[in-house]
């Protein structure tokens, strides 16, 4: 599988909200092997490393626990 970096807009504003963002990873999402959101940027860049991770699914996913993402860019980790 190839490494790679996702790259997404999110609505998490809080640390709370942020925390649940990775309760939500690290239970349903085991091919998740790091992620970020950095609350001080205006559009609170959610940052996923994976191998193997469907982008929308994970979309799905966030989605049905009122987490909205947009799919900004990926990049490949060598």
């Amino acid at each position: 599988m190839i490494k790679q970096v996702l790259i997404f807009k999110s609505s998490v504003k809080t640390i709370g909200k942020k925390m649940f963002l990775m309760q939500i990873l690290k239970i349903h999402m085991p091919e998740v092997q790091s992620a970020t959101v950095d609350l001080d940027d205006e559009d609170a860049i959610f940052r996923v490393e994976t191998e193997g991770c469907s982008v929308d699914l994970l979309i799905n996913l966030l989605q049905k626990h009122d987490i909205k993402v947009d799919f900004l860019d990926r990049f490949v980790v060598a």
